[in-house]
């Protein structure tokens, strides 16, 4: 009799661990699975940003004039979205929220962007979007890439049209705000001259 209860219970762990392996192996899966749906989305985005970075740089050199503003009315950060119906619970509270931090961010950018459309020129709102999408594309590629070495997915692979693209895009921003330092420093030396200007005109209206 002991040694049936014996062996019962040594059954019954046994049968319990494998029970316990499977699923832990099913939930890996499953995780697995998601990330990849995941990072395929955020790869699509990425893409869609460069060709919207295109379009804003076609549409930022079309001729001053009537049309200039036509040219950019279909420029603007696309909008992103994770795939309809999407499995979250399959993976833990800290990775959603990580995940669910960036289409916010990116409607945080949308709308600082539209405040160009608003108030600036075609120009300035082209040049705007296509930085401001560059970003967004390189972010999107540093957190496909991070969702894909957290769960165990294959590594992304691109091809011809994208092996180079985080590349320019790097190469891009660094211009980009390289131009806007410049910028705000010659800014910053035409303000100091203008009040160096004024000062003695000043200095004579009060004597």
């Amino acid at each position: 009799m002991i040694l049936a209860l014996t062996s019962g219970a040594v059954g019954s762990v046994i049968t319990l661990a494998w029970i316990s392996a499977r699923d832990a192996r099913e939930r890996s899966r499953q995780r697995r699975d998601a990330a990849l749906e995941l990072a395929l989305s955020l790869e699509s985005y990425a893409r869609t940003c460069r060709t919207m970075m295109h379009k804003a740089a076609w549409a930022a050199s079309a001729p001053v004039g009537p049309m200039s503003g036509d040219a950019s009315q279909g420029v603007a950060i696309p909008v992103f979205t994770y795939p309809d119906k999407f499995r979250w619970h399959v993976l833990s509270r800290k990775v959603i929220s990580e995940l669910r931090e960036y289409p916010a961010s990116m409607y945080a950018a949308r709308e600082y962007v539209e405040a160009f459309r608003e108030f600036g020129e075609p120009h300035d709102l082209c040049g705007q979007v296509e930085y401001e999408c560059a970003k967004a594309a390189m972010a999107a590629l540093a957190l496909a890439r991070t969702t894909r070495r957290r769960h165990g997915a294959a590594t992304w692979k691109p091809g011809a049209k994208d092996s180079a693209m985080e590349r320019e895009l790097s190469d891009f921003i660094a211009n980009a705000e390289e131009k806007r330092k410049a910028w705000l420093e010659r800014r910053t030396e035409s303000t100091v001259a203008r009040r160096a200007d004024t000062q003695p005109f000043s200095q004579a209206l009060g004597a």
